[in-house]
């Protein structure tokens, strides 16, 4: 028997749970069907086999079009007992829910984090809305004050709030690229310079090291958990 990740994120979120699944759990095959609607084709083409499958569908149930395909996912999912999927809201909002995210990228007495007090307070709270419900009110404020477009669903929000709390540093995170320092080894950051210090800087860590803490401090723990990993 063989066990399948399939994913509808590409570029960093393809890569991040790349890491996170030969981290933990080595014999898995992570692949990418490059968006929701081929992911869904492919649930759908499945048939009954001695393989396993787990599939990792983003949750932004604002996003019209994530809400539309997450519909069509049940549908075809219907009688298939080797799938199980896994809720997760974006690989973004995994990350911004880290307990240590800040702890990481900022030095202590760090300028650049007294810079970003307020966005880590923002992030704080949308974590708080997402997890335990939604205020519409709240995220239209939010959206005001990082002067975003209020039609901004909160998948796309969690993505501007990691890029703008983690920019110009190592773990700079955008659609396009997860940040080195999240996936290598300290301090393997090909781009350091000399006076690039992290909250790291002193407790350095292996690869392996931060996904496991990523894993065990952050949202994801509690998703894997409901489908037995």
């Amino acid at each position: 028997m063989n066990t399948y990740v399939w994913c509808e994120d590409s570029k960093s979120g393809y890569e991040f749970w790349k890491r996170i699944f030969k981290t933990l759990y080595k014999d898995y095959t992570v692949e990418s069907k490059k968006n929701n609607t081929e992911l869904c084709k492919a649930v759908s083409r499945l048939e009954e086999d001695d393989n396993k499958y787990y599939v990792l569908m983003d949750n932004a149930i604002d996003n019209p079009d994530v809400l539309r395909e997450t519909q069509r996912l049940y549908i075809a999912l219907k009688n298939k007992k080797n799938v199980s999927v896994i809720k997760i809201h974006s690989f973004e909002f995994v990350l911004l829910s880290f307990q240590m995210l800040e702890d990481w990228i900022f030095a202590k007495e760090d300028e650049l984090k007294d810079k970003r007090v307020r966005l880590i307070e923002l992030k704080n709270l949308f974590v708080s809305i997402i997890r335990n419900g939604g205020d519409d009110k709240k995220l239209a404020s939010m959206k005001e004050e990082l002067k975003i477009s209020d039609s901004l669903n909160t998948e796309q929000l969690s993505a501007k709030l990691l890029f703008e709390i983690t920019r110009n540093t190592g773990f700079e995170t955008s659609k396009g690229r997860i940040g080195d320092c999240f996936m290598v080894d300290c301090c393997d950051w090909t781009k350091r310079e000399e006076d690039d210090i992290c909250g790291l800087d002193e407790k350095r860590l292996t690869a392996e090291e931060k996904i496991k803490n990523i894993f065990e401090y952050s949202v994801r723990k509690d998703s894997f958990a409901k489908v037995g990993l």
